[in-house]
């Protein structure tokens, strides 16, 4: 009975939430998140129901584009700091000659330009949406 209560309560959500969305940004992960729920529920994976539950309440309750937009541009700006941290590491190990630990740390940064490349294609993504703002220029930059 609480799975059909549970069940009914995202389904009629979801439709609300779908009926009055402006966010084309948070709609499409909410569908990812719908996939990724329909996935575990074939496999019976009930902590990762759970967990996506929960997920889609944060969606449907807070999200919006310019949050995305900030979340995403933040993603890129760490990806970036840490880009930049590796090539420092790659340049002291050449100089003191560990080979093995710039090869290593080669193969991080290739995975660390991938993860950027991504993130920016998302970002370029979720800008070209209709009424998605542009919040580069608009919203304050959050310290950390």
């Amino acid at each position: 009975m609480k799975k059909l209560q549970l069940a009914m309560v995202v389904v009629l959500s979801g439709l609300a939430y779908s009926a009055s969305a402006q966010n084309h940004g948070c709609d499409r992960k909410m569908q990812s998140l719908e996939t990724q729920m329909n996935y575990a529920k074939q496999h019976g994976n009930v902590h990762r129901q759970r967990g996506l539950e929960r997920a889609m309440a944060n969606v449907q309750a807070h999200c919006s584009d310019a949050y995305l937009l900030r979340d995403l541009q933040e993603d890129i700006d760490d990806q970036e700091e840490d880009i930049a941290e590796i090539l420092e590491e790659i340049q002291e190990k050449q100089a003191e000659g560990r080979l093995d630990k710039v090869e290593r740390l080669q193969r991080k940064l290739e995975r660390k330009r991938q993860k950027l490349s991504d993130l920016q294609a998302e970002l370029a993504d979720l800008q070209s949406m209709p009424n998605s703002p542009d919040t580069r220029h608009r919203m304050p930059q959050q310290h950390r």
